[in-house]
């Protein structure tokens, strides 16, 4: 694969929500990225030196994209952007938001009820427009809106989302819950790229695990008589309970 589009190809440039800005490559400089302002450039308020954005286009193969920094501005009649690559560029498939990170603790409160129910809950992965998060058994339903809360190494998310899929664990203990995000403001935009880009540079700079070829394995034969290793049960923690807290109490 080529790794960028033939200079003044088409280029797509998300910015501060799901919508894809044309542009047009106008060269390669250092490393650097130059392209055309999108025409409606002057209404993205998010459109500042220092913010993570993607550009996507489109080849042979189909849709390509590749994370980067807006490093400048040039101002004038053909306003120029000066973009930094921060990665490699990839194929991606249906999905168009990365996806990851993982591990922080959450606070989850519900708007429904009166007063409003607050509980925790761990973060399971992360995107500009949803959060999977693991939660203890409860009576959430799909539809339901929900008012998330995590702090992130970028800062904090604190937003309200409409829960989408409500799926118990495979070992049966507590749900999987997805919150889809209402619209985000450019700075919680902003938390959740970095985040996700130190997160996948922490990823990256990890060794790779060994594979099975790498490990030795002993085959006992049939008459050894020996015991396979059984997993050794694991009573569930009991599910935390929704503690009730007033409505005017905000989340911290």
């Amino acid at each position: 694969m080529n790794p960028l589009p033939p200079l003044r190809s088409a280029l797509y440039v998300c910015v501060d929500d799901d919508t894809a800005h044309r542009s047009r490559l106008e060269a390669t400089l250092n490393g650097e990225l130059v392209i055309a302002a999108p025409a409606e450039a002057k209404n993205l308020v998010a459109a500042e030196t220092g913010s993570h954005l993607t550009v996507s286009w489109i080849d042979e193969g189909g849709r390509v994209v590749l994370p980067v920094l807006l490093e400048r501005i040039t101002p004038g009649p053909r306003e120029r952007w000066h973009l930094r690559p921060l990665g490699e560029p990839r194929r991606t498939g249906r999905r168009q938001h990365e996806r990851g990170g993982g591990g922080e603790k959450m606070r989850i409160s519900t708007l429904a009820a009166q007063p409003a129910v607050t509980f925790d809950s761990t973060l399971l992965d992360l995107s500009e427009k949803a959060l999977r998060c693991w939660a203890p058994a409860s009576d959430i339903a799909v539809g339901e809106e929900l008012h998330v809360q995590v702090v992130l190494s970028t800062g904090i998310l604190s937003h309200i989302g409409k829960v989408t899929i409500v799926r118990e664990t495979p070992d049966g203990i507590g749900q999987h819950i997805v919150v889809s995000f209402h619209s985000l403001s450019a700075p919680t935009v902003q938390i959740i790229r970095r985040y996700l880009f130190a997160w996948e540079n922490r990823r990256a700079q990890r060794p790779e695990p060994a594979t099975v070829a790498d490990a030795a394995v002993v085959t006992l034969p049939a008459s050894s008589g020996a015991a396979r290793p059984v997993r050794s049960a694991v009573p569930p923690p009991s599910p935390a309970s929704r503690t009730s807290v007033p409505t005017t109490s905000p989340v911290r």
